[in-house]
């Protein structure tokens, strides 16, 4: 995927396009400026670009399987590691101010509109706050109005009340920076009224939505293709009831079509097969786990079983010091490079 990556890169760099932009350092300003003012549309240049990076997540389902919900560990690691992978200030903004692209009605190659709305509140709750200021200065120390206590009072509390709005628009940006997607999901887990609260999977829906749309935004802001890559290992190491859950989640976050998630599920059929058929999410499927497994995997394979080489090989690395390992991991990147 790393190698796919570059060479795209280096096709796009060939063909004259547009150069990929990332958000840090002085494209987080230009990220801010954009997800406060502008909304991203989605057009035919975007659709034709053919640069691509993948952001690799890797979860082991063996470290929560003591969690009640296996599955909720799957949407806290992916939420955790895009916010990681971004920074906790663009998505913090997005959630405040944010929009999600839409498609353009034309050919028209314009990528960013302008949010007038958003625009016209600003400069009014600014005015307002200005002439707020300007009264309660004119009350406070120009002579012959000094003693006007109605003045003072007017000129404060249109302050108060314009700069009310700013100041609640930043706490909002404050308490998403402080308080991350993985925290929320956590709290609802942790929720005595977890097992009678309806509302659960909508608000967790509701997460990964945001995060979606997020990822539509960043993918315009930064002209190239976004896609997250979920590696999940493990998974024939836990309980029945858990295995279901996670490829429950698996199916939930790809039940949208234009969902940039890419799923790596490594395990054994022969394992994952029996424990599918336990538990009651096979009704309807002739308590065929095998079935179940087939629709939820869109492309299977195996890997063949290692040779007498590959197992001498890996006993090698085994038996090796930690200094060797890293020499050897240090080694290969300078081949690469």
């Amino acid at each position: 995927m790393k190698e796919e990556m570059a060479r795209r890169e280096e096709a796009e760099r060939h063909r004259g396009a547009q150069r990929p932009r990332s958000p840090r350092g002085w494209g987080l300003l230009q990220a801010l400026w954009y997800l406060a003012f502008y909304e991203p549309v989605i057009t035919e240049l975007h659709l034709r670009r053919k640069s691509i990076e993948f952001i690799f997540i890797r979860f082991s389902a063996w470290q929560y399987a003591g969690c009640d919900k296996l599955w909720a560990g799957l949407v806290t690691t992916l939420c955790d590691s895009v916010r990681r992978h971004f920074g906790a200030l663009p998505l913090s903004v997005y959630h405040v101010m944010g929009s999600r692209p839409r498609y353009a009605s034309g050919f028209s190659q314009r990528e960013w509109l302008l949010k007038r709305n958003t625009c016209v509140k600003l400069w009014a709750l600014l005015a307002v706050l200005g002439a707020g200021l300007a009264v309660l200065l004119v009350a406070l120390l120009v002579p012959g109005v000094k003693d006007n206590h109605a003045l003072k009072v007017v000129g404060s509390t249109v302050a108060s009340l314009s700069g009310s709005g700013l100041v609640l628009g930043a706490a909002s940006v404050l308490k998403n920076l402080l308080v991350s997607e993985k925290r929320k999901i956590e709290r609802l887990t942790n929720s005595e009224k977890f097992a009678s609260q309806l509302g659960f999977m909508r608000k967790v829906r509701g997460e990964v939505e945001v995060l979606v749309g997020f990822l539509a935004f960043m993918e315009v802001f930064e002209r190239r293709q976004l896609r997250v890559v979920l590696e999940i290992t493990s998974l024939d190491l836990c309980y029945p009831e858990k295995v279901a859950g996670v490829l429950n989640a698996m199916n939930t976050l790809l039940s949208d079509a234009n969902s940039p998630f890419i799923f790596l599920l490594a395990v054994d059929p022969s394992v994952i097969v029996p424990c599918l058929e336990q538990t009651s999410c096979m009704r309807g499927l002739a308590d065929n786990g095998y079935v179940y497994l087939n629709r939820t995997v869109t492309l299977p394979f195996c890997i063949p079983e290692m040779g007498a080489r590959s197992k001498l090989q890996c006993l090698e690395e085994a038996v090796q010091t930690r200094e060797d390992l890293m020499y050897r991991i240090i080694t290969r990147n300078v081949e690469r490079g």
